[in-house]
């Protein structure tokens, strides 16, 4: 018969052994971890000062009107954008919450960079007189199919990009499309667009819009936008110059802080009554 005392000595002498062996595993766990921890931000440092370097170079070697045909091969190619579904949504939390404090009931509204309409059919659906123009024959043919196949009046039509069609003080409020303002290359730009905007809607009339928000100025930001402004050196006929918060990535985009959103109403004649950053950012503004 084995003796137990030598037993749970050889036990007892095997304890310490597992300890040390589970801690000398725990020590090497923890030390993979600070590895893969500190490799990751490393690795994530680079993609990200290579994706600004990306971003700048084609954002300085691009004009506006070439971005705009990278904006709009992105809307021509996306399903929710052109899908009976995807218009037939209504209006997201903030537009209703917007159109039903500010818009005059049962008025006539313009909305600009109108997509395959789902403003419109949601203004529609509300009680409002609505119609609008888009720049992507792509998109425009979208709405026809799914106005038609609702039998609705068409209301969307097609215009070039960055531009207004002319016209009389015919309406009672406007919506610039969701983040349709984003899209519009330079300061310059977008403020004419406002201009001819303006002048369509009837004085005291609100102005909604939606667009991509920042709250500073980052470094990758700052990254990009030197990178950009670097590049335009060495492209002939690259007139305008980019801006902090340009953005290239599926399609074109600037990325808004509150102070330029109210300072590019401003300067077209709207003064801003309300601002969120629910989603992406939006504002609303009045003609005055």
């Amino acid at each position: 018969m084995q003796n137990t005392s030598s037993l749970h000595s050889s036990e007892k002498s095997e304890v310490p052994e597992r300890v040390e062996s589970v801690a000398t595993s725990l020590v090497a766990a923890r030390r993979r971890v600070r590895f893969f921890q500190r490799a990751d931000s490393w690795f994530n440092r680079c993609v990200r000062l290579a994706t600004a370097m990306h971003e700048g170079f084609w954002l300085g070697c691009l004009s506006a009107n070439e971005l705009n045909a990278v904006t709009a091969g992105h809307y021509a190619q996306s399903r929710e954008t052109i899908s009976p579904e995807g218009n037939l949504r209504g209006f997201f939390d903030w537009e209703r919450s917007a159109v039903e404090r500010y818009f005059p009931a049962g008025s006539s509204v313009l909305v600009a960079g109108a997509g395959a309409g789902r403003e419109i059919l949601a203004l529609r659906r509300a009680g409002y007189s609505a119609e609008g123009f888009e720049c992507n024959p792509a998109l425009v043919d979208a709405s026809s199919a799914i106005f038609d196949q609702l039998g609705e009046a068409r209301g969307v039509f097609l215009w070039p990009p960055d531009q207004v069609p002319p016209g009389p003080s015919s309406y009672s409020a406007v919506i610039i499309g969701w983040t349709a303002y984003s899209h519009i290359r330079s300061r310059e730009r977008r403020v004419a667009f406002l201009r001819a905007l303006r002048p369509r809607a009837f004085p005291g009339s609100p102005v909604v819009l939606s667009f991509f928000a920042r709250s500073g100025n980052s470094r990758y930001d700052a990254l990009a936008f030197r990178i950009a402004n670097w590049t335009r050196r060495f492209v002939p006929g690259r007139k305008e110059p980019p801006e902090i918060g340009d953005h290239l990535n599926w399609s074109y985009s600037h990325w808004f802080t509150r102070e330029e959103v109210e300072s590019e109403l401003r300067e077209a004649g709207i003064r801003l009554v309300d601002f969120g950053e629910v989603g992406e950012g939006y504002a609303v503004g009045v003609v005055e």
